[in-house]
Formats: C-alpha cells, structure tokens, sequence
C-alpha cells in the first residue's frame, strides 16, 4: 500500500530526527526501517501485476532499476551458450558418482569382502576424507600457479587427476587385503587427494568464463549436478550389485571419474576463446560506463 509506506516513511524519518534516549526507542526505529525496507523491496511483485501506475513509474527510474529487475530464463540461455560452462556441469555428476559409492558402500565393502574390523574400515574410509582436505589445500596451489603459465593448464589438471584418481581406487577395490591396513590408507589417502583437486579449480574457471552477473548462477548449476551426481551414486551402484557382484559393481562406478575427466580435459578446447571473449565484454562495459560519466 503505497499510503501506509509513506506513513512509515514518515515515522521513520520522525524518529531519526528525534534523540535516542533509551534502548526501546532504538529497536522501535530499526524495527520500523526494516518494515518499510521490505516494504520497497516488495514493490516489484506489485509491479508486475501492473497495479499501480504511479509505483511503476518510481521504480522504473535508474535509481530504483535492481529492483525491477527479475530473474528470467534468458540469462540462463545465455549461459548455456559458453561451452565451458555446459562441459564444466556435465563432468560435474559423473564425476561425483564414485563419491556416492565410497560415502555409503565403502565401509561395508572392506568389512564383508575384504576382512576387516569395523574400526579399520572405518579409519580407511577416515584417510579418504583426509586426503580430499589435503586435495583441496593443493588444488589451490596447483591452480595458481598452473593458470599463470597457461590459461589452458587448469583444465587439464583437472582431467588428469580425475582419471589418475581411478588407479588407486581399482587397486583397493580388487588388490588390498584386510591384513594391510596400512597400504589400504595410504592408497586411499592418494585417491583422495586425486579425485578432489578439480572441484575448487572448475568453480575458478567458471569465474573466469562468465560475466559477474552469471557467476553465482552458474556455481549454483554445477552446485546441483555435483549433488544429483552424489545422490544417484549409491541408487546406480544398487542396481548394478543386483546385476553382478559387489567388487564388479564398484569398479564400474569408476568409470563415472574417467568420463568427468574426459570432460574437462575437453575444457581445454574453449576455455581460452571464452574467457577473451568474457574479458572483451567487460572492456567494453567499463568504456560504456566511462562516457556515461563524462
């Protein structure tokens, strides 16, 4: 209501004029700011409905433009149109398959075929998160100083350790013993490390291939396939053990890293001419924005 917003307006300005003498006159004047806050920021529902003409023309105004500005699909199509972006989230659920199976089978697998205690398959699958924490800490590293040399290196990186992470993986799954409770660690350890270094590079490179306004959009994609990819994990490997054996089972679930790695070592094919193409377009903006000013 375009009255009581004025109404508040006016209270609001009433009490930022008047001193402050205690606590509760404080809270009664943030508390009236925040309604007439939300007040404003509602004006673009009512705007869309088209119900009142003189609201339409306020927020029409350069000042007031954010707020009439709605999220649409059409910037969604446009970040469907960089192939970095589409490559980045197809590798992204494949890539997160194998993750599903170590999270929910893995335990079970190392006690029931490969002999172990509860607690040492436990503490194996305790070593595969540490090495996804040491995974990450490299990742940045590698990443910073990859993309220094060549725009291209990030990419494969990530293609490299995602298909590399799969031979120490096949080897605990088909070659480790329960009495080796060391070696299953530090291959699991290995593992980890591997299959995690492309997750913090994907997301700087989706950074660097898209405007500002479609990078929070584009990390919440990948964010969603990387998660579908976890979820359907575990219902894929179900379906398979039912098929074959568990041990036949798990090292197809492997395939799922390779075929990410394929897919990002593709990246390298488009990240060069997508990022220049990024980089052109805010050239362009700020020059826009420059002569604007003058």
């Amino acid at each position: 209501d375009p009255e009581r917003g004025a109404s508040e307006a006016q209270v609001v300005y009433e009490l930022e004029n008047e001193e402050v003498d205690d606590d509760s006159t404080l809270e009664s004047s943030i508390v009236l700011q925040d309604d007439n806050m939300k007040t404003s920021t509602c004006a673009c529902d009512v705007l869309e409905r088209g119900q009142d003409p003189q609201l339409e023309e306020e927020h029409t105004s350069p000042a007031n433009a954010i707020l009439t500005k709605c999220v649409t699909c059409e910037s969604t199509k446009e970040l469907m149109k960089i192939p970095t972006v589409i490559l980045t989230i197809l590798q992204a659920a494949p890539g997160a398959l194998p993750f599903g199976f170590v999270s929910t089978f893995l335990n079970d697998f190392l006690q029931e075929q490969r002999g172990m205690t509860k607690q040492e398959a436990t503490g194996v699958l305790l070593t595969f998160g540490v090495g996804n924490a040491i995974g990450v800490i490299l990742s940045g590293f590698l990443g910073h100083f990859a993309y220094k040399k060549d725009i291209r290196a990030p990419p494969l990186i990530m293609g490299t350790s995602l298909i590399l992470g799969c031979i120490p993986f096949y080897f605990l799954v088909n070659n480790v013993k329960g009495n080796n409770v060391g070696l299953a660690s530090a291959v699991t350890v290995l593992s980890g490390i591997l299959v995690v270094i492309p997750v913090p590079l994907e997301r700087s490179i989706l950074t660097n291939v898209c405007l500002p306004r479609l990078r929070g959009r584009s990390n919440a994609i990948v964010c969603i396939a990387d998660d579908l990819g976890k979820g359907l994990g575990p219902a894929l490997v179900s379906l398979l053990i039912t098929s074959f054996d568990r041990q036949t089972a798990f090292n197809i679930s492997l395939i799922g890293w390779i075929v990410g790695g394929v897919l990002s070592l593709s990246i390298v094919l488009f990240v060069v001419n997508d990022e220049a193409r990024v980089q052109q377009q805010l050239l362009a903006q700020m020059r826009e924005d420059a002569n604007n000013d003058r």
